[in-house]
């Protein structure tokens, strides 16, 4: 996990240690660059032009990041103000198709309507179901590198993330108290003197980073990171600072019997958690790798687009199993578990009417004008 990869020595206003990039939107820029220089391959193999794909990504994309992000504030009652901070994380990829839709459905009508221009829906369709794998197996791997998108505390097989910045703090140590905040516990009889007593440390786990440090029960820490801890009453008992993101290590300032000591920096870790979003990753490169070797065999526009539908509902309602990130919504469902059940039944139905209504591959269809044409009466 790293949510800042690195930062742009430029400093100014805010970002007086340089301006930073975080994995995650790292990750979501490479996943977009990937995603439409596959479409435009895969695209025009099927004999769309190039130019309308282009469009076409920019409004599916857009639409795909706000349906997702809203579906987000939504689920876990984030205020609106805090819309745009996309790259802190924070995304559905259930809103994400919601929203991908609604912007296919502007850019559809702005071309027929506006421009003349026809598109075949559902042979576009076939064409991007690859390209969501592509598009969600980099995806995960920004999750992974935030934090978020994390499943139970598993065995040795789990990944542990920097603990002081990792989403999965709140779970292991406000709400199920499986850890301390950094490996260590204040002394209770001493806070009961009052609110502005020593912050004395009273136990150290065995083995931990801050263990490592060679901090010791009976240290009273003068600050963390920089920061007094005198500034810092409500600090006493939970050693939380209002942490920068991405900053991961810790650097405590100890008295040790009347002695000033500094201590060297340490990581706490989480306990070992079940990597959901490599998991995840490793589905979608398997599903990739299913439908381009199904396009061979579809009959009719839409079938690449409907086994997609199929697979992702499976492999997202299993894994949901594992993740520990969202709370049950209905019959002990989380609500991406309730909308894997809606697209596997919507995939089933939508096969039916697609075999009925659909063009056959093969026949005429609607497809936008190939690019050779294009490019002729461009010429």
């Amino acid at each position: 996990m790293s949510q800042v990869l690195f930062r742009i020595p430029v400093n100014f206003g805010p970002f007086s240690d340089g301006i930073p990039i975080y994995g995650f939107g790292m990750m979501l820029f490479l996943a977009f660059v990937c995603c439409v220089l596959f479409l435009t391959w895969l695209g025009k193999r099927e004999g769309f032009d190039k130019d309308r794909l282009y469009d076409l990504a920019f409004w599916v994309f857009i639409g795909g990041i706000v349906g997702a992000r809203v579906v987000y504030m939504i689920q876990y009652h984030v205020p609106i103000e805090n819309f745009y901070k996309i790259w802190e994380g924070g995304i559905v990829f259930y809103g994400s198709a919601i929203g991908g839709w609604v912007g296919y459905a502007l850019a559809w009508l702005w071309l027929r309507y506006r421009q003349h221009i026809r598109i075949s829906t559902w042979q576009l369709a076939d064409v991007v179901a690859p390209v969501i794998c592509i598009g969600l197996a980099i995806g995960r791997i920004g999750c992974l590198l935030n934090g978020c998108c994390f499943g139970h505390v598993c065995t040795d097989t789990g990944f542990q993330f920097p603990l002081m910045t990792a989403p999965a703090r709140e779970l292991v140590v406000m709400k199920e108290g499986y850890q301390t905040s950094a490996g260590f516990a204040m002394d209770e009889q001493n806070l009961l003197t009052g609110l502005f007593a020593p912050a004395k440390v009273g136990r150290v786990e065995r083995g931990s980073p801050a263990a490592q440090a060679s901090l010791q029960p009976g240290d009273v820490i003068v600050s963390i990171n920089g920061q007094p801890i005198a500034d810092f009453p409500q600090l006493r008992k939970y050693i939380v600072v209002d942490w920068k993101r991405g900053e991961e290590k810790v650097k405590l300032v100890v008295d040790r019997n009347g002695e000033n000591v500094t201590l060297p920096e340490f990581t706490p870790r989480t306990l070992r958690l079940h990597p959901t979003q490599l998991y995840e990753t490793v589905s979608m490169l398997l599903i990739f790798f299913l439908l381009m070797a199904f396009f061979s065999f579809r009959r009719h526009y839409g079938q690449v687009f409907v086994l997609l539908m199929i697979c992702y509902a499976f492999h997202r309602f299993f894994n949901e199993t594992l993740r520990n990130d969202t709370d049950p919504v209905l019959a002990n469902l989380t609500i991406s578990q309730v909308g894997s059940i809606m697209v596997l039944l919507a995939a089933l139905g939508l096969e039916l009417l697609l075999r009925r209504y659909s063009t056959k591959v093969g026949a005429t269809a609607e497809p936008a004008p190939p690019a050779k044409a294009h490019a002729s009466a461009t010429a």
